[in-house]
């Protein structure tokens, strides 16, 4: 059975010719373009995303009556794990900017829609979410960004860090701290800005070895002026807006990291099929055999969990304690058999001629995005006795 078969037997037919489409997008020039991007220690092309535009893809979950395909949850990860089976980072990044032409689309204001989503879904203007700070990441109730009212808007000061896509968006949906306003004031704006540098926008790169492609970012504002229109969320309901997809983005993560090992396997295997050492194929040698077997194990419990979780969400549900579990297991389970990939397969593994460094360089970021693993942990840890209680007797 093919290994992704349980997801697409839930989609519509509509929503497997989206992920064929992908599944054509990525094979060919697009996933050379990664890998030989990757070598040179260098971000793939910013053209890529006006190509990925072009098929409508970051219209994938909009509205229909917004000009998009208002696909499904699980159509979402699907296209998103063809992808991650060529690059986890073109995958994280292409999502980013599709999430915000989402959010446009289903929770913006008749007068965001029509400032912005045209542009979004074309690719024109790219936006990624803006919560985390220089001193503040899994802790985004400490954030320190303000916004204070101003005539006709508010005036945004503050920084936001580890920005994906932050090297080349011109825009964002920032998370700040309203002056005046109720509760703990968190409140959600567009901010838009130009590519480069300004009076009140700064923006320099966080450079991560390896993972050049994420074009990750540290974006500064000095009264830098928004517009009323561009709230998005009252004051004091931002952060619980933003709780409230976590999960998802918890799945969709651990979703993609079971699609790059699974791609990093096949190559693996592939690789010691015909290589011949001692006058045998690696994998008639025992012990690198069950190396690979016990990575395939490990792959096949972790997407199953992935499955389970990204079900529940596809329902309706908030799992909160699922979507922590997938994303844990998922992201250790992926870094762990990367690393006994790159190794059964020996030099040539980490070297530029296999896409496995790619997959286990790109791979690593996951762990620090929607959640550390002691994050998680403690997620679960806090659950335990409702989600674990002892059955009565008398059941």
């Amino acid at each position: 059975m093919d290994f992704f078969a349980q997801y697409d037997a839930v989609l519509t037919d509509a929503e497997k010719a989206l992920v064929a489409k992908a599944r054509d997008f990525c094979a060919g020039e697009f996933a050379r373009e990664l890998q030989r991007s990757f070598a040179e220690g260098v971000p793939f092309p910013e053209s890529w995303f006006a190509r990925w535009a072009e098929l409508g893809m970051f219209g994938l979950q909009a509205r229909p009556e917004h000009g998009g395909f208002g696909a499904s949850y699980m159509c979402k990860i699907r296209v998103a794990q063809e992808m991650a089976q060529v690059g986890f980072a073109a995958a994280f990044c292409m999502n980013h900017h599709q999430g915000s032409a989402t959010r446009v689309s289903k929770e913006g204001s008749e007068r965001q829609r029509g400032e912005l989503l045209a542009d979004l879904l074309a690719g024109r203007t790219l936006s990624t979410i803006a919560m985390t700070e220089p001193q503040g990441g899994s802790d985004v109730a400490a954030i320190s960004t303000t916004a204070t009212p101003t005539r006709g808007g508010w005036l945004i000061n503050g920084s936001k860090a580890w920005l994906t896509n932050g090297l080349m968006v011109d825009c964002l949906m920032l998370l700040a701290r309203t002056e005046g306003g109720p509760g703990d004031g968190m409140t959600t704006y567009i901010v838009r800005f130009p590519r480069g540098d300004s009076d009140t926008v700064t923006r320099e790169e966080i450079l991560v070895p390896g993972a050049r492609a994420f074009r990750i970012a540290r974006i500064t504002f000095r009264d830098h002026f928004v517009p009323e229109w561009a709230q998005f969320t009252a004051p004091g309901a931002a952060l619980k807006a933003a709780m409230g997809v976590i999960n998802a983005a918890r799945v969709h993560v651990a979703a993609m990291c079971v699609a790059s090992l699974h791609a990093a396997l096949c190559e693996a295997v592939a690789y010691c099929e015909t290589r011949v050492a001692f006058g045998k194929p690696l994998t008639a040698h025992q012990g690198l055999r069950w190396e690979l077997a016990e990575v395939a194990t490990r792959l096949e419990a972790a997407n199953a969990l992935v499955f389970k979780a990204a079900l529940a969400i596809q329902t309706g549900g908030q799992p909160v304690t699922l979507a922590a579990q997938a994303k844990k297991f998922a992201v250790d389970t992926a870094l762990w058999g990367l690393d006994q990939c790159v190794r059964a397969v020996g030099a040539a593994g980490a070297s530029a001629s296999l896409r496995l460094a790619m997959h286990q360089a790109e791979v690593r970021m996951a762990a620090y995005g929607d959640g550390t693993s002691e994050i998680l942990l403690d997620r679960i840890g806090r659950g335990l006795a409702k989600d674990y209680p002892m059955r009565s007797e008398a059941s």
